[in-house]
């Protein structure tokens, strides 16, 4: 089943782009009353496929975020971690839909050259065990030139409960670096170091992806990212690796 995912992610990569913005240029805030189907907004992923050894295909996943802009300085949204996990039991699903949250982007300061915002969340990662969180962080883009974005999106996550089977604090550090190599085309490369706080030099990750976002018209982009789980983190490897379909509709 996973070829069959893995076949439209490349039709989809390949697409001729009809009409640009750049996106090393663009607010992920919304505009008030826009409306938004995509990914986080740093990285925009809403399909997951398992490539790891032994387990290829196992899981596939939608996990779509919607964002409404509900004022110019702030987007509010429904967010999803796995979503809707498509292969059942067998492929590496305990259940169909096991997670939701909420997310908000608050704008602090913004230019052609930059923008900070507030990002915030909570998190809901399973409904049977219940187990709920907080994410506090800050999505930040720095321009370098007219060609060039770094991106930050780093953040602390706070367990609410079930803290003493392991739902506890988190931080995860991602970067990314966008190239604006055409005005429709940005590849990127990211990697990220993240583990529990209480020992994270113990038990950190680093997980190292790359990939490229076609922007299809103003309003829709589609691309693909290629990631290694933990490439280079504690007891790291290339085992684990994942395909991703990027995609942003807005309305």
């Amino acid at each position: 089943m996973w070829s069959k995912y893995l076949a439209l992610a490349l039709a989809l990569s390949f697409a001729v782009p009809a009409h640009a913005e750049e996106f090393t240029h663009r607010s992920y805030k919304l505009p008030d009353g826009a409306f938004e189907i995509t990914g986080e907004p740093a990285r925009p992923k809403v399909l997951g496929i398992n490539l790891s050894k032994d387990q290829a295909g196992q899981p596939v996943y939608v996990a779509p975020h919607f964002y409404w802009g509900v004022s110019d300085p702030v987007t509010i949204g429904i967010t999803h971690d796995r979503g809707l996990c498509l292969t059942g039991e067998d492929g590496g699903c305990p259940r169909l839909y096991d997670d939701v949250g909420l997310g908000m982007l608050i704008g602090l300061s913004e230019a052609r050259n930059h923008e900070v915002d507030l990002h915030l969340g909570v998190p809901i990662l399973s409904f049977d065990p219940f187990t709920i969180g907080s994410k506090f962080g800050a999505l930040v883009r720095i321009n370098a030139g007219s060609l060039v974005a770094l991106v930050f999106d780093p953040f602390l996550y706070v367990g609410f409960n079930r803290r003493d089977e392991g739902n506890r604090e988190e931080l995860v550090l991602p970067v990314w670096v966008y190239f604006q190599t055409s005005p429709s085309v940005a590849p990127f490369v990211g990697a990220s170091a993240e583990g529990p706080l209480d020992d994270f030099a113990g038990h950190y990750r680093i997980p190292v992806e790359g990939g490229v976002v076609f922007e299809i018209s103003n309003n829709a982009d589609l691309g693909v990212v290629f990631r290694f789980n933990n490439l280079l983190g504690h007891d790291g490897g290339a085992d684990g690796r994942e395909l991703g379909l990027m995609a942003r509709f807005r309305f």
